[in-house]
């Protein structure tokens, strides 16, 4: 008996060591996988439905990571304040092998927010028929998807989300609701009322001012405007016309060579000017010499002149006869 007491010990004993180990194995390797997850975390105001623990996070389609939790934010920040509870709480992992897990714990925040200002963004995607979803992260406008209003810290790394292609039907079917509820308040029936008798009354005016009348005067003056085209062309088609139009090229012609010669016969005659003013400056002297020689000239040829007016013989015969004295001669 004590034998088979003793097998009894010690197979318990390798049985509950045994199962210790696989334990601590367990605790420690799951510890150190929670503890080397990079976690991120993001708030909607929709329905999550289709969403679930292990749905696949995609970047531009290529998976990434996957979600981990699901809860209502109050659940998580019990301090919250002003924040509607709708919002729903998503936590997700990023797989050590994705783009975004390769940086360092320290620059990785610092890369997430500078791309989350570029729009970067996690959205709910439906995953074919079957009603699941899955999220998406890409880049979208960031000035007409800004980030919903917070007054906590994120435990984990903060990346905003965008409304789902259904919350964006929903909210383009809300707001066609709400314009077609304006639009009946606003009276439909009374506007198109307005509307038939402005119609009406269109078409009462059109009967008074006598259309009919005035396409017949519109016809009349097309035809004297026609008419008075065809006598425009025959005018100027006309061998006198052409032969004006010859002449006045021409003389435009002579006109624009004219007109291109003319600064440089003035700019000849400047510099004729100028030399005539150096020369008469530098003979100043002689041309006034000139001038009072000439004077003198003018005025001996004027003497000259009177003295043929008063006794014309002088001037063919000489000096005149010499006064006889009557009581001489006697």
């Amino acid at each position: 008996m004590s034998a088979r007491a003793n097998y009894f010990k010690l197979g318990l004993f390798i049985l509950s060591a045994s199962a210790l180990t696989v334990l601590a194995l367990v605790f420690f390797g799951l510890g150190s996988l929670r503890k080397d997850k990079i976690m991120l975390e993001s708030y909607f105001d929709e329905s999550v439905q289709g969403l679930d623990v292990g749905s696949p996070l995609k970047f531009k389609g290529v998976k990434i990571g996957s979600v981990e939790r699901i809860r209502f934010v109050f659940n998580k920040y019990h301090d919250i304040k002003d924040i509607p509870f709708r919002y729903v709480l998503v936590e997700m992992s990023l797989d050590r092998e994705s783009a975004l897990a390769i940086k360092t714990r320290e620059d990785l925040r610092e890369a997430i927010r500078r791309e989350v200002e570029n729009g970067l963004r996690v959205r709910i995607a439906p995953q074919g028929v079957t009603g699941t979803g899955y999220l998406e992260m890409d880049y979208v406008n960031p000035r007409t998807n800004t980030p919903l209003p917070i007054d906590w810290t994120p435990d984990y790394y903060y990346v905003p989300s965008s409304p789902s292609t259904m919350a964006r039907l929903e909210e383009t079917f809300e707001n066609f609701s709400k314009l077609i509820r304006k639009i009946e308040e606003a009276g439909v029936d009374t506007a198109v009322g307005n509307l038939n008798g402005l119609l009406v009354g269109l078409r009462d005016a059109v009967k008074e001012a006598h259309v009919g009348e005035l396409s017949a005067n519109v016809d009349s003056l097309i035809t004297d405007l026609r008419k008075t085209n065809d006598h425009l062309q025959h005018l100027m088609g006309s061998r006198e016309s052409k032969e004006a139009l010859s002449h006045l090229r021409e003389a435009l012609a002579n006109i624009k060579v004219s007109t291109d010669n003319l600064p440089q016969a003035i700019a000849d005659l400047r510099k004729l000017l100028r030399e005539a003013s150096t020369i008469l400056a530098s003979q100043r002297d002689e041309v006034q010499g000139l001038l009072q020689q000439g004077r003198q000239a003018f005025e001996n040829l004027n003497d000259l002149t009177g003295d043929a007016k008063r006794n014309p013989s002088r001037l063919f015969f000489g000096a005149p006869p010499s006064k006889t004295n009557p009581e001489k001669t006697k």
